[in-house]
């Protein structure tokens, strides 16, 4: 078996999770959201989180971090990641933080108290639900999970570039300081198979850099593609109602305003991009 090459140059010392946050992840718009939905839906302030699949936990961060007397849960089953955002993000962060935040490393699957106003299951993770009744069930402990009049958000994307092969690239630029100030690199999204006998889609991430160094494969999905229809039906079935999909506002040069709109209509061409809601009872 041939050896495993080892990175080399800038991409030997980049850390693959600050690549992430810094390229997909977007926590406090996610936040102001979730929060805006909330108060409009039920008409009062959430003040409770799980978040689901939950990576480094960065969103439940940003969650107790917009209020005082926000709590937050991330669950996730891999826990040297969740190690990775206690020390690196949630430690550092100060404050009361930490006391308002617990990780669980454990299964979605098996909701525990206390129940919270709202859950999350953000950027597709909840895709690894590969049939009708893996999706639902997990639906169902999601529910579980939540007060009387909590509410779920799901984001999913689509479109008719979505199930062919596909590389997307894009700049980012490190303007906050977590790596290098001002420091550049390259995103790179790729979309390596999608078999549409099962709607399953295998996807990679890859980070290049100014030195033409790269780390290949930094994240790698195996998932099924959901049609909105499809996670409409299994979301009801597993006795959600009202649920809802959202998309960003745009202004006449199509740029994102950062606020959204329910809508009941979509333009399949390209790619598009959503949230979804969903109201227990």
């Amino acid at each position: 078996m041939a050896k495993q090459k080892r990175p080399k140059g800038r991409a030997a010392t980049a850390d693959r999770h600050e690549l992430y946050e810094l390229s997909v992840q977007d926590p406090p718009s996610e936040v102001a959201f979730t929060t805006s939905t909330f108060r409009k839906l039920r008409g009062r302030e959430a003040l409770s989180v799980r978040e689901d699949f939950c990576g480094t936990a960065v969103f439940s961060l940003a969650w107790v971090k917009s209020h005082p007397q926000r709590t937050a849960i991330g669950v996730d089953l891999d826990r040297e990641t969740l190690m990775w955002g206690l020390d690196k993000r949630i430690r550092p962060a100060g404050g009361d933080y930490e006391s308002r935040l617990t990780l669980r490393n454990g299964n979605v699957l098996e909701p525990s108290a206390p129940l919270a106003d709202v859950a999350v299951g953000f950027n597709f993770s909840y895709w690894c639900f590969d049939t009708r009744d893996s999706l639902r069930t997990y639906f169902e402990a999601a529910r579980a999970g939540l007060t009387s009049d909590g509410v779920l958000y799901l984001d999913a994307y689509g479109g008719t570039e979505v199930c062919m092969h596909d590389v997307n690239e894009r700049e980012v630029r490190d303007e906050t300081g977590v790596i290098n100030d001002g420091e550049t690199f390259i995103y790179v999204w790729e979309q390596v198979e999608f078999n549409p006998l099962t709607s399953h889609m295998d996807c990679a991430i890859h980070f290049e850099f100014e030195d033409e160094s790269r780390i290949d494969n930094a994240f790698t999905y195996s998932w099924r593609v959901w049609s909105l229809a499809e996670l409409s039906e299994l979301l009801q079935e597993a006795g959600f109602t009202n649920v809802r999909i959202w998309t960003e506002d745009e202004d006449e040069d199509g740029d994102g305003l950062g606020t959204y709109s329910e809508v009941d209509d979509l333009d399949n061409e390209g790619v598009w991009w959503v949230y979804i809601s969903a109201e227990n009872c």
